[in-house]
């Protein structure tokens, strides 16, 4: 439960507050705060791979341009993040835009040995996971500046009130943050505010 003056939860009571900033996604944010509008979503499935070898060592975004294939971008994230593999083997991270097909895995597999150049055939799926509300649709005419301040003392943020991206998420944290502090009072600092509109 969140209000202006409060943020009741199962595990910690309540918590009195002169200010609730809420930094959810989309579908939380409505749940919490009941009318709040929760827009259509895009479904996205990642699939990490292990291999014997690497199919690459450059640390690169390979995109997809034909859309006859499953896969729309994958990195041998290994090379990227050496931390992020199992010991002493690569890992290769594909990503899959939308509903994925029946048999994902297999056709996946098949597109990657199309795209890094190699056979796939001892590659070993680790994990797959299918996020169905993985980024906020943005049909025309999509506000990209959705409001952040429900009411004096209530405050959303996240992708879902400016644009679906990582950058839109930041943007919208920002605006949130300036107009809390707004609200409160409490000026900025100018250098701070060249930093925030500049991000």
């Amino acid at each position: 439960d969140v209000s202006v003056s409060r943020v009741a939860t199962a595990e910690h009571g309540v918590f009195g507050c002169r200010s609730v900033l809420l930094a959810t996604g989309a579908r939380t944010a409505a749940e919490l705060l009941p009318g709040l509008r929760v827009p259509d979503f895009h479904a996205v499935t990642v699939l990490h791979h292990t291999a014997p070898a690497a199919p690459t060592e450059d640390p690169t975004l390979l995109l997809e341009s034909d859309p006859g294939g499953p896969v729309a971008h994958t990195v041998v994230m290994s090379a990227v993040d050496p931390s992020r593999a199992p010991a002493g083997r690569p890992l290769i991270t594909s990503t899959v835009l939308g509903t994925p097909p029946d048999d994902a895995e297999r056709r996946v597999r098949k597109h990657l040995a199309t795209l890094y150049g190699t056979s796939t055939d001892e590659w070993e799926l680790l994990a797959l996971h299918h996020t169905p509300d993985a980024a906020p649709a943005m049909r025309p005419p999509h506000d990209v500046r959705r409001s952040v301040r429900l009411l004096a003392g209530l405050y959303v943020c996240g992708d879902h009130r400016a644009t679906a991206t990582p950058q839109g998420t930041l943007a919208s944290a920002h605006r949130a943050a300036d107009a809390l502090l707004s609200d409160l009072g409490v000026r900025l600092p100018d250098g701070a505010r060249v930093a925030e509109e500049a991000a």
